[in-house]
């Protein structure tokens, strides 16, 4: 006895347009999430990295804001503010050539033996030994120098190298033509010593009239502050860079200021910031000239206003394949199905061209031919 058969059979035309109106519109909508997702996690992970940046900027400029009040705190020191003004009472009734010439032959003397009693005597009063307890105190002081109104050192830590320091730029900041105002200078960096500083200097004012009298110049040490990028490792391709406003990197794990190098990963973050009134992310993703993929988070220290020295900006690296690692896996399996889908539905449709049936016309069958009429002989 046969058996019965089941047979469920579809015209490939139909199977194609079915296919077709299925995988086409997944795969459309796989491309449209995997784009929407990458933004997504650029902007996540590009956050991410701003906030570092962010977070170490901040720290940077605690270190100088603790630094300003200390030098401003010394200034006002009553032991600091009573050796000015005893200081400043030899110039009064003396007119500027008088109180010129006098300095100026200090001056000469300074570094000759002939100055050595009024060495000792700048360096053995109250304000020298409290300016030394303060750098033993904190070691990123390096050197502290008290002048009077006139420019003439009147205490420090050390011998300086001249008595008249007016003449200089940074007291001439200082004293503001009379105003006074704190001045921090560019950062420096000393071969000998394998170490970075920059000066620091604040005005000694008079409390009864708020007049100039004085000024305060340290030189801080500024070393210190490096650990806080060395810490922010994200991966073995990231590194955390401090550079000038003009690109110049002060410290990374690959240059240093005495290298006089220019960042390329700031050109890069400078271009994105000089897009703000677009939109300033706080990161770029971007390609460097070198063809590395990079992801880039950076921050202004945000002391600009105040210090233009201190136009500093925190960047955040790292390579992109790094940076996305555990994301890419997703991505390129959405990929792989897309791709995969668009290739069963091309094939479906070659073959479906190949194998298409041809179309036959039914021919009318030929009419029969009439019988001949056959003759009967008698």
């Amino acid at each position: 006895m046969p058996q019965d058969k089941f047979e469920f059979r579809i015209p490939l035309s139909r199977l194609l347009t079915g296919v077709i109106l299925t995988i086409v519109p997944i795969c459309a909508v796989g491309l449209f999430t995997m784009t929407r997702a990458e933004r997504a996690i650029d902007t996540k992970i590009g956050g991410q990295f701003q906030t570092i940046a962010v977070l170490t900027a901040s720290e940077v400029a605690s270190f100088f804001t603790d630094r300003v009040i200390a030098v401003g705190t010394l200034a006002a020191d009553p032991v600091v503010v009573d050796t000015v003004q005893r200081a400043n009472a030899a110039y009064v009734g003396a007119n500027s050539d008088l109180i010129s010439g006098r300095i100026g032959r200090i001056e000469k003397e300074w570094n000759t033996p002939a100055a050595d009693a009024k060495v000792r005597d700048v360096l053995g009063n109250s304000a020298s030994r409290l300016l030394t307890r303060w750098r033993d105190r904190d070691r990123r002081f390096l050197r502290i120098t008290l002048t009077d109104r006139a420019g003439a050192v009147v205490a420090a830590t050390h011998k300086t190298l001249d008595y008249f320091q007016a003449d200089e730029d940074f007291w001439q900041a200082i004293s503001a033509q009379g105003r006074g105002a704190v001045n921090i200078t560019d950062v420096r960096y000393d071969d000998v010593t394998k170490s970075y500083y920059l000066g620091l200097g604040a005005p000694v004012m008079d409390e009864a009239t708020n007049t100039f009298i004085g000024a305060l110049d340290a030189l801080i040490e500024v070393s210190s502050i490096f650990p806080l990028l060395h810490r922010v490792d994200v991966g073995p391709t990231s590194r955390a860079l401090l550079v000038k406003d003009d690109g110049t990197i002060i410290h990374s794990p690959f240059a240093n200021l005495s290298m006089n190098l220019k960042s390329e990963e700031f050109v890069a973050a400078h271009e994105a910031m000089a897009r703000k009134a677009a939109g300033n992310k706080g990161y770029a993703v971007t390609t460097l000239p070198g063809g590395e993929a990079v992801v880039i988070g950076y921050a202004d220290i945000g002391m600009r206003e105040s210090f233009p020295s201190l136009a500093w900006t925190v960047l955040l690296v790292q390579d992109t394949t790094e940076a996305f690692a555990s994301t890419r896996g997703v991505m390129r399996m959405i990929l792989f199905v897309v791709l995969v889908g668009l290739i069963a539905v091309t094939l479906l449709s070659v073959y479906f061209l190949l194998h298409r049936r041809a179309e036959y016309t039914h021919l009318a069958a030929p009419a029969p031919e009439p019988e001949r009429p056959t003759r009967t002989t008698v």
